[in-house]
């Protein structure tokens, strides 16, 4: 054999030797990284939160009641107002005319029920002389029939000029209102928010057609309009305390109260996945020296409970899984979970919690955990919740103080974590898994 030769099984061995040393020898394992907090006593204000539009508490849309040309405009956009104030005036000549006709058919009316009692006067006497006469034998029987037929077609006459004197009465009333309606007038103080008419231009009015002049509101008691799910709205009370936000002043909190709260919610997207029941809660607004108009948006936190002594933790250390997925696989040869989708990942459930998946996962209720470390591996713990914040979560049943608990990071949290993953502590923001390595059993 020659030199070369023997380099070149030499090669070959070494090769083969180096594959089987890293096949059989001691596994690489990828390690969840975490982080961690500890459970505290503190204060916890529950809190919902929504957004809507500010508005006035009372705002009347002035509409013309009659049709016509505007004649006179007496304000602008932005005019203070005053209850009973001249606004607009709408031409009144057709309606004045109108009320001439009416007065004018109402005399006639008044001039045909006093003949008509005259008639009835006169053919009651004529009933009485015939009456005389018949009594003595000086008149026949056809002529009292007679007169006592005129004297009920005079009653009936004086009873059909009375209603038209009524009709004719209505129609001057009616006729007179119309003319009144041609001058509108502010029904309220306030402020003009809104002018959508020019002088010239033309309203339709009708009682049943809405043409609207102008907005008149009163700026000094506004209120905000949001939509709470309806998961929320069973949270909240009339006169909860609440701190708004208004998006034109960040950062600064007005208050307010509850004033309202829908009796029936409104359903968005029904019959799709993406249905969605809310109910209208309305905030009255409190004492500001800021200037708020109708319209600008508003955040609203509402203060459902509180407490000044409660266990909690971050709210993303709160987790739901299934109870399946809570039952620890059994270590392989090396002493840690499987892992056949490669280094780190955790292994398919055991055959008792696999057959329960197949079996009746969809009869599983998740239940709420939070992850602990227990010998370098996550351990979860079920936990009963109370009141939430925008950032803590109350923990009722589970914890003591002091207990430290995995607070992140999320995705850890929210995929990763699982009974017997093996874990490392890291630094908050030093990014996710896989920071540490090393042998089994080993930190």
């Amino acid at each position: 054999m020659t030199v070369s030769r023997i380099v070149v099984l030499v090669v070959i061995l070494g090769a083969i030797g180096a594959v089987l040393a890293m096949n059989l020898g001691p596994k690489e394992v990828i390690k969840v990284g975490v982080q961690l907090e500890k459970a505290t006593v503190e204060p916890i204000t529950q809190r919902v939160t929504a957004s809507g539009k500010i508005r006035p508490e009372t705002q009347v849309k002035i509409s013309a009641d009659v049709g016509g040309y505007i004649r006179k405009l007496t304000v602008i956009q932005g005019d203070m107002v005053k209850a009973g104030q001249l606004l607009v005036q709408v031409d009144p000549e057709v309606y004045k005319a109108r009320v001439m006709q009416a007065e004018a058919a109402e005399a006639t009316a008044k001039a045909n029920v006093t003949l008509s009692q005259a008639n009835l006067e006169r053919a009651r006497g004529e009933v009485n002389r015939v009456k005389g006469l018949y009594a003595k034998d000086l008149t026949s029987s056809a002529a009292l029939e007679k007169a006592q037929s005129d004297f009920a077609v005079a009653q009936a006459q004086v009873e059909g000029a009375g209603g038209q004197l009524l009709q004719a009465q209505a129609t001057l009333a009616s006729a007179q209102k119309d003319l009144s309606k041609c001058s509108i007038v502010s029904p309220m103080d306030g402020k003009v928010i809104e002018l959508l008419k020019k002088l010239g231009e033309r309203v339709a009015g009708g009682e049943f057609r809405e043409d609207i002049v102008m907005t008149v509101a009163d700026l000094s008691r506004m209120e905000v309009e949001v939509e709470v799910g309806e998961r929320d709205v069973v949270l909240i009370h009339e006169k909860d305390p609440v701190e708004i936000e208004v998006d034109a002043y960040p950062g600064q909190k007005i208050p307010g109260t509850v004033k309202e709260i829908g009796a029936a919610g409104v359903t968005r997207n029904q019959w799709t996945e993406a249905e969605v029941t809310n109910f209208r809660v309305v905030v009255t607004v409190g004492e500001t020296e800021k200037v708020i108009r109708p319209q600008m948006s508003a955040t609203v936190g509402i203060r459902t409970a509180a407490k000044e002594q409660a266990l909690t933790v971050p709210i993303q250390a709160v987790t739901v899984r299934r109870p399946s997925e809570l039952v620890e696989p059994p270590p392989d040869q090396e002493g840690r979970p499987e892992t056949p989708g490669g280094p780190g990942e955790p292994g398919p459930p055991p055959a008792e919690g696999a057959a329960a998946a197949a079996g009746g996962k969809a009869k599983e209720e998740a239940v709420e955990v939070v992850f602990m470390i227990d010998g370098g591996k996550a351990k979860a713990v079920p936990v009963k919740t109370g009141l939430t914040s925008d950032t803590r979560i109350e923990i009722l049943e589970g914890l003591k103080e002091g207990d430290e608990i995995i607070s992140g990071p999320y995705r850890a949290l929210s995929k990763e974590l699982k009974p017997g993953v093996e874990v490392s502590q890291e630094t908050p923001g030093t990014g996710g898994q896989g920071k540490r390595r090393g042998p089994p059993g080993k930190s």
